[in-house]
Formats: structure tokens, C-alpha cells, sequence
């Protein structure tokens, strides 16, 4: 806790707060504490007059709630807010560090354990979501993931893991579907080991079920009102989830019962795999029958108009060739040193003793679908950073045990063959090759660019009457965090109009009727933004590209002030025709640019 806070230091709710989903949970939380309903998630500001219902969970609002109005007393509503975001990120390290060090210990002892917690600050992937200031709901899924990982290991054991195990899994769930596919991993990796040893695992397998199911449910009637209860959606716990957890937990308990499997060699393998698998293409048919579009994962109902010009660009929601394409430097962190974490944890699964082989056998699986699925979207790697984490704590114990005492090299080697699956090493190594090539780091300046943008757009609009705001979807949480205005997009794929909306203003022919037909009053942009620049790119007639060129909006006042001097990116400004302040005359591409700001 002590090093997120030194490191990342202490998070500003200003301009600099650059996490849109902490903003938005920030608000969320405010409209709670205002007395929006605890089963009215919509937010109303967003796309009105409507307003968009949210996909998110009350679960995670709750107790950063309870902060604020614990600290609201003694340092005021804005003191309480800012002591909640700095507060609940980094007390989450405790749990997660627990539950994380457990699992490995399970396995290695002591030495696993510790290898684990250095695991967490070398992760930068895993430790980024305890930061200070992130309010998204990963870093309660990452508690609840390794919370999970700590009962299955041991769901061979006493009754109380696999029950805490499903418990985890289902509010895990309940949070978000981002956890879908390490739960549906972890089920998959219990049942290879009921099929492997059934009379030792069975069980587990059915309290770990029974938990799931339970915790499910009560879920479902703890944080969606009945009148939404029959309502399928891809994206949140609903009916599409809850029947196939209903459906396959009853079908898997009762193989458990029916199929004993004591020392029944290979046919009691065949029978009971044969049996699963069965299952798994029941529950495919109902979901193809009952719910088509949610086959497709959380995004099977995202509207596919804005697929192309909106969801394909999310970064979390882009694979391996996408990321190799944009972003190579990150493809070593988070591609390379999970996947070497599963090799190396298949050459320690051969050397475990047999009776822990099973138990580990779950890990690795978790592990291995996660970097398999992360290769079509990148949201998969966060999970798969967490077990590697876990993972690796073991690998390195194992090693260090097996060539004690022994100081020759390939004792060596193998003692610090963990190495290699620590994302901290190969991102130095992608810092040292980027340093030696010469090659331009621009992530700093243009973040700093963006916050410059936030700082102005924050000075100038919230000082304005409220109105409707026709700004790109990076600025929406910001807007509704810092002014009293009402937005029309945000980056939410539940936010499919308005963000067609504000396209349609920025790339249409006609941007003045497009903007018209919103109905909104303000119109705000920063030439420095990505997305705005994506859309100049994809309409070189369009607003967007005017506005970047320099060119007035149309139907605009006389004293608007087309704002070049904070959009260019510092020290990498762009050659475009002269830019001239309406104050002094001054280009505002040259050095003096920051003084003609004011």
C-alpha cells in the first residue's frame, strides 16, 4: 500500500484524473448518495432525456459510498470524495494480496508466497488497478478472482473453500461479465479434476456449484429490480446468465451423485467426460435457442453501427494483431510473459507430486485460456496476470527447492527461470530498445495534451448555463464529473446514439442540421483528441477535420475561440497554416503559445 502510494503518489480528482469508467463510477456514486433508487442505475445526464441505463453493479458504488459519507463529516462532501479514491484502490491490495499468496502457498510454501506478492508490484497490468484514484469495479473483480483461485485449490479439502470459491465467482459476476471467462475456466478446470480423481473431487465440484448458484441468485435479486428480472442482456448479470447457471450447476450436481467413480480407470473417465461435455452442448443449444446474440460474449448486443467507428478502436477490446499493429511494445508485457508463466508452469506441473497435480491443473488452465482468449481481445490478459501472478509464486518455489544446494549452471538457470514471466522485466526491456532505436515516446504528450483540454473545458463550461454538450465520447465522463451540463456521449457501448449522434455532427456533410437535431447548446472540442482526429481521418470534408485545420464552425459567434493554443500536442506541434491569436495576433505555434493561453 505504502509503495502504490509513493510510486503512483496520491490521485487528484482534477483535470489530471484521466480514467473516464472512475468518473463515471464517481458519478454514479453521487446520483446514490442524492437518492437515485438503488435499482435505477440510469444515468440520466448521459444521452437525454432518456439518459442510458448503465450496465455496472450498485455492489461496487456501496462501499465506496459508505466512505464518503463517513468522511463527509469532517472534511466535506469534496475532501470525503477525494479521500474515498485514494482510499478503497489501495485498500483492496490487502485482500487480493491474501487471497493471491494463499493460493501459491497452497502449493510452494513460503517461498511461493512471497515470490507471489513481489508478483503483484511487478505486474504493471495487476498493480495498475490498485492505483490510487481508480474506481473501476477491476480491482474488486481482481479480490474476487484470486478470492476464487484460493478456494479451488483447495476445493479437495475442507467445505468452506469451494463454497467461498463459487461465492466469489458469482459476485464476481455480479460486478461484471469482464470475470465470464475465468469463471467459466475455473469450472472447466474443477471438472478435469473430478474426471481425473472423482471420489477426491466430486465434493468440491458440487459445493463449488451449489455456492455459484446460490450466489448467483441472491445477485440477481439484490441488485436488479423484479420488473427486469425476465430481461436478457450480454452485457450484465441477467436471465441470460442466470439460466445456464441454473440449468448446467443442477446438471453438473447430479452427474456428481449419479456418477461415483471409485477406481473406475478409463471407462469412469470416458463416462464422466462424456457426460460433461454432453452438458456444455445443452447449455449451447438453449443459449442458441433462448439467447443468439449473447453467444457472441458481453458485446453480442452491441448495435454493430458503431462497431466500426467506435468499439474496434477500445483498446481492451482488441486482440494480438491489432495490438502488434498499434501498440507493439506492449505485446511483450502482456502477450509474452503470461504465455511463458504457462510454459513453464506445464514443466513444473510434470515435477509436482502427483497428489498436487490436479489442483494445479486448475491454475494452469485459467491461465492457459486466458492468454488463448487474449489473443482475440486484450480484456482476457488482465485475468490471466492475476493467475500467472499466483503461478509463477509456485514455479519459482518448486525451483529453488529442487536445486538447493546446488550452485552449477543449469541449476542456476533453472532457480531464475521464473524471470522470464515477469511483465516488469520484459516492459525494460521494451524501454531499453525504445531509448536505443530513438524511437518517439508521444503517450506523455498527449495526455498531457488531454489534460490540458479537461482543465479548459472544465474553466470555460462550468461556468455556462447547463445545457447539452456535443462533445467526442473521451470527454462525456469528464464533462459530467466537472460541470452541471448534461452530455450526449460517453465511451459506453450501452451510449450507441449518442455516439452516432456526435459522429454524425463531427463527419457528416451537413455538421450545422446534424448538431441541430440534437438539440444541444454546446459544442466542445480539442484538436489534440484521438478520437476526433480518427474521425477528420475517416471524413476529410467533415467538422472534425475543419475544426483541426483551423477553420471557424459554422453558425458560431464572432467571439468564439477556436482553441489551437492548448489542443497541439507539446513540443510536436503540427504544421498546419498560421494559427493566430484572437487577443494579440501572436502565431500560436510558436514558443510563446503558453502565454497566450490566458
Amino acid at each position: 500500500m505504502a509503495g502504490l502510494i509513493v510510486v503512483n503518489r496520491l490521485a487528484d480528482l482534477g483535470p489530471g484524473w484521466s480514467d473516464p469508467d472512475s468518473m463515471m463510477r464517481l458519478v454514479e456514486v453521487r446520483d446514490l448518495l442524492a437518492g437515485q433508487g438503488w435499482f435505477d442505475l440510469t444515468q440520466y445526464r448521459l444521452d437525454p432525456p432518456a439518459g442510458v441505463l448503465m450496465h455496472w453493479s450498485r455492489l461496487v458504488d456501496l462501499p465506496i459510498a459508505t466512505i464518503i459519507l463517513a468522511a463527509s463529516p469532517f472534511v466535506g462532501r469534496a475532501g470525503a470524495e477525494l479521500f474515498a479514491a485514494n482510499l478503497w484502490p489501495v485498500l483492496l491490495v490487502i485482500p487480493f494480496a491474501f487471497a493471491l499468496a494463499s493460493a501459491a502457498g497452497r502449493f510452494g510454501g513460503d517461498i511461493a508466497r512471497l515470490v507471489t506478492l513481489l508478483m503483484i508490484f511487478l505486474s504493471p497490468q495487476v498493480k495498475g488497478v490498485f492505483e490510487p484514484g481508480d474506481l473501476d469495479h477491476h480491482n474488486i473483480q481482481a479480490v474476487l478472482i484470486a478470492s476464487m483461485l484460493m478456494g479451488l485449490v483447495r476445493a479437495d479439502g475442507p467445505r468452506r473453500w469451494p463454497l467461498a470459491a463459487g461465492a466469489a465467482a458469482a459476485f464476481s459476476l455480479a460486478v461484471g461479465m469482464e470475470t465470464l471467462l475465468a469463471v467459466l475456466l475455473a469450472i472447466l478446470g474443477l471438472s478435469i479434476a473430478w474426471i481425473i480423481d472423482a471420489d477426491r473431487w466430486r465434493r468440491g465440484l458440487v459445493l463449488f456449484t451449489g455456492a455459484l448458484m446460490a450466489g448467483t441468485l441472491f445477485a440477481v435479486v439484490a441488485t436488479i429490480p423484479p420488473s427486469r428480472w425476465l430481461v436478457p442482456a450480454c452485457d450484465a448479470l441477467s436471465f441470460a446468465y442466470l439460466t445456464p447457471v441454473f440449468i448446467g450447476g443442477g446438471a453438473v450436481i447430479a452427474l456428481a451423485a449419479m456418477v461415483r467413480g471409485h477406481n473406475d480407470g478409463v471407462p469412469g473417465l470416458l463416462m464422466r467426460g462424456g457426460a460433461l461435455i454432453a452438458v456444455a452442448c445443452i447449455l449451447v443449444a438453449i443459449g442458441a435457442v433462448l439467447f443468439p446474440t449473447c453467444l457472441a460474449g458481453p458485446y453480442g448486443g452491441v448495435d454493430p453501427a458503431i462497431r466500426s467507428i467506435w468499439l474496434d478502436r477500445v483498446s481492451e477490446a482488441q486482440g494480438l494483431l491489432a495490438t502488434l499493429k498499434g501498440r507493439p511494445e506492449l505485446v511483450p508485457p502482456l502477450y509474452i510473459a503470461p504465455f511463458a508463466a504457462f510454459v513453464l508452469g506445464l514443466l513444473a506441473l510434470r515435477r509436482m507430486p502427483s497428489v498436487d497435480r490436479p489442483a494445479f491443473a486448475v491454475v494452469l488452465s485459467i491461465l492457459g485460456g486466458s492468454v488463448l482468449l487474449g489473443a482475440l481481445q486484450l480484456r482476457a490478459l488482465v485475468g490471466a496476470q492475476i493467475v500467472a501472478s499466483a503461478a509463477v509464486g509456485v514455479i519459482a518455489s518448486l525451483a529453488v527447492k529442487a536445486t538447493a544446494g546446488q550452485d552449477d549452471a543449469r541449476s542456476v538457470a533453472r532457480r531464475w527461470a521464473w524471470l522470464f514471466a515477469v511483465p516488469m522485466v520484459w516492459a525494460l526491456l521494451v524501454m531499453a530498445t525504445g531509448r536505443f532505436t530513438a524511437r518517439p515516446d508521444t503517450s506523455a504528450a498527449e495526455e498531457a495534451n488531454m489534460t490540458d483540454c479537461r482543465a479548459f473545458f472544465g474553466k470555460v463550461l462550468g461556468a455556462r448555463v447547463p445545457g447539452l454538450v456535443v462533445a467526442t465520447s473521451n470527454f462525456g465522463s469528464f464533462l459530467l464529473k466537472a460541470t452541471p451540463h448534461t452530455v450526449l456521449a460517453a465511451p459506453y457501448h450501452r451510449d450507441a446514439h449518442g455516439i452516432l449522434a456526435v459522429d454524425a455532427v463531427f463527419t457528416a456533410a451537413d455538421p450545422e442540421a446534424a448538431f441541430q437535431a440534437t438539440g444541444a447548446t454546446y459544442l466542445a472540442t480539442c484538436t489534440g483528441d484521438a478520437e476526433l482526429q480518427q474521425m477528420a481521418a475517416r471524413a476529410p470534408q467533415g467538422l472534425a477535420a475543419r475544426l483541426i485545420e483551423g477553420v471557424r464552425p459554422p453558425g458560431s459567434p464572432k467571439s468564439l475561440r477556436v482553441p489551437q493554443a492548448w489542443s497541439f500536442r507539446r513540443n510536436h506541434l503540427v504544421s498546419i497554416s498560421p494559427v493566430r491569436c484572437r487577443c494579440c495576433g501572436c502565431d500560436l505555434r510558436s514558443p510563446i503559445r503558453a502565454r497566450c493561453r490566458s
